[in-house]
């Protein structure tokens, strides 16, 4: 992340605490915060002593953000000082307000704040999508649940065999909530006879084989807010609890998006 020089020179108050919107950071506590980017500075608390070499708490600031300018630095800096952990120290602050006047300074240079799960995030174009993989081999059924507990906005399921009643009352319950709930499955004999009548509770496709092999739609996998995707070998079925399954839950916007077109494509 790289900023303009007469950003940091606005920002400098805002991460000391000297502007009136954040809180205040005392000499220890501000070398405390950079050295978590790698910086390892001492406070002199004896006699004559302070800050290093003497300079001012914002003199230091300005400095060491001109330091890690351009760096991942600069964003750990800043989602710290956005974050309600550190607004803990004055209550009586308003972190959202704080988080609007940083984000007048910063969108200049194509960055922002972005609320993500409740914590501030900087956003822009040369910051890649963080991307978290979890793999599991057991109690697969159970993360997929938490999973689904979790859904904010939307469900889209295109998983093969879809017979777990559990399951399956659990994505109606979210529908039911005003979640966008869609499932895709394979229009055969199983589905026929251990699922349910998807349509009657959720918009949903059942897929034919299709070609001169009969290829069936073999598909695995779900999307959650279009951010986590869940995928892997493992069918929604009473069954599969009882096999040698994989599931991968990746975080990430650009993966979900990928996994989401496909997810159209097979809707039409």
């Amino acid at each position: 992340m790289k900023i303009s020089n007469l950003a940091i020179d606005s920002l400098k108050e805002y991460v000391s605490g000297d502007n009136i919107l954040m809180p205040y950071l005392s000499g220890p506590n501000i070398l405390k915060l950079f050295n978590t980017v790698g910086f390892k500075d001492i406070y002199n608390h004896g006699s004559g002593g302070g800050m290093p070499e003497n300079v001012s708490r914002n003199k230091y600031v300005f400095d060491k953000l001109l330091e890690v300018n351009g760096t991942n630095g600069l964003k750990v800096i800043l989602e710290h000082i956005a974050n309600p952990r550190h607004f803990a120290i004055n209550p009586k602050l308003d972190m959202n307000v704080a988080v609007q006047s940083i984000n007048q300074i910063i969108i200049q240079d194509g960055y922002r704040y972005e609320l993500l799960d409740g914590i501030y995030k900087i956003i822009g174009a040369d910051i890649p999508d963080e991307i978290v993989v979890e793999i599991h081999f057991e109690e697969i059924k159970n993360q997929i649940i938490e999973e689904l507990k979790r859904a904010k906005f939307l469900i889209w399921v295109a998983v093969a065999w879809v017979t777990d009643k559990e399951l399956l009352r659990i994505l109606y319950e979210r529908k039911k909530e005003g979640l966008n709930v869609q499932i895709i499955v394979i229009d055969d004999e199983i589905n026929q006879k251990y699922g349910i009548e998807y349509e009657k509770y959720f918009e949903a496709y059942r897929k034919k084989p299709e070609g001169k092999y009969q290829n069936i739609m073999h598909h695995k996998f779900c999307i959650i807010d279009l951010k986590t995707v869940i995928h892997g070998s493992y069918n929604w079925t009473t069954k599969a609890q009882y096999n040698k399954e994989t599931i991968t839950i990746d975080t990430s916007k650009e993966l979900a998006e990928k996994f989401a077109t496909e997810f159209i494509n097979l809707k039409n």
